[in-house]
């Protein structure tokens, strides 16, 4: 009798227990983390995903959270605030100025800071997750791949542009929005930019920019913004493996790095207690 009480009183407390969950919000359970319908739902407006796809970035994001207690990584105020100058400054621009910015896209300081706190943890966390385990490349890997992918390095010689440029951000996005449109403070100027004398890197933007749209926007740091619209492509000329060494040395490194990290979140998630309150 004592045991069938003591049976029928932990279910109770389980019940109870659980539809206090449920009566919470919960949705899911991530080990020690709870995600709650709603957090769903702002994830599926936020990140325009349907529900499988917020329920799963957000169980990732309790793993990654698990990962940053366990590494022991603290993000102080002050290195907030140097990465906010840093910011400020790749923008050609002062403290002040960006935060100003930030409050009229609608997001508070305190909002714009947890942000940042956020993406300081992750970036830790990947050097982290990184520093132990990517290994070096040689040369015959690069070759191997400059082999295989003959056809990404068979790249225009140069690039008919209109360049739009202008003092303010805010006038040039309105100036790519209308690009047919004259908007005062916002200079057009058409160029051909012969590719073969550019930083690789740089040359990657016009070659990977489709015609008849606009490269990213890129800051002088004189306090000029300027971005490309692309027009027209020409010639073609394989680039040499020399040439495109350093490309693909980067893009062989980014692939490993994302394998490394895709396998040990999947490691992670393997071993999660991962509790489905209510779908």
């Amino acid at each position: 009798m004592r045991h069938i009480l003591f049976a029928a009183f932990f279910c109770n407390v389980f019940l109870g227990y659980v539809w206090a969950e449920v009566i919470a919000g919960v949705a899911i359970r991530v080990n020690s983390h709870a995600i709650t319908i709603q957090e769903i739902k702002a994830a599926q407006e936020q990140f325009k995903v349907n529900k499988e796809q917020a329920i799963d970035m957000l169980i990732n994001e309790r793993l990654r959270d698990d990962e940053i207690e366990r590494f022991k990584i603290k993000i102080d105020e002050f290195k907030i605030d140097d990465e906010i100058s840093r910011i400020a400054t790749s923008n050609g621009i002062t403290k002040s100025a960006l935060i100003s910015k930030i409050a009229k896209e609608g997001m508070s300081y305190q909002a714009y800071r947890t942000e940042l706190k956020k993406q300081l943890q992750t970036r830790e966390l990947m050097q982290k997750i990184l520093a132990s385990n990517v290994s070096i490349t040689d040369e015959n890997e690069l070759f191997a791949y400059y082999n295989k992918h003959k056809k990404e390095f068979d790249l225009p010689k140069s690039v008919n542009v209109t360049r739009y440029s202008s003092k303010s951000d805010a006038l040039l996005q309105r100036a790519i929005k209308n690009p047919k449109k004259n908007i005062d403070g916002v200079e057009k100027t058409s160029e051909e930019i012969s590719l073969h004398i550019l930083n690789p890197q740089i040359a990657q933007v016009f070659i990977t920019t489709p015609k008849n749209e606009f490269t990213p926007i890129l800051n002088t740091g004189d306090g000029l913004f300027i971005s490309f619209l692309i027009v027209e492509k020409k010639g073609n000329k394989l680039m040499s493996f020399e040439e495109a060494k350093p490309l693909i040395n980067s893009r062989v490194v980014a692939q490993k790095e994302q394998t490394i990290i895709k396998n040990h979140f999947d490691k992670m998630r393997s071993s999660a207690k991962i509790v489905y309150v209510r779908k």
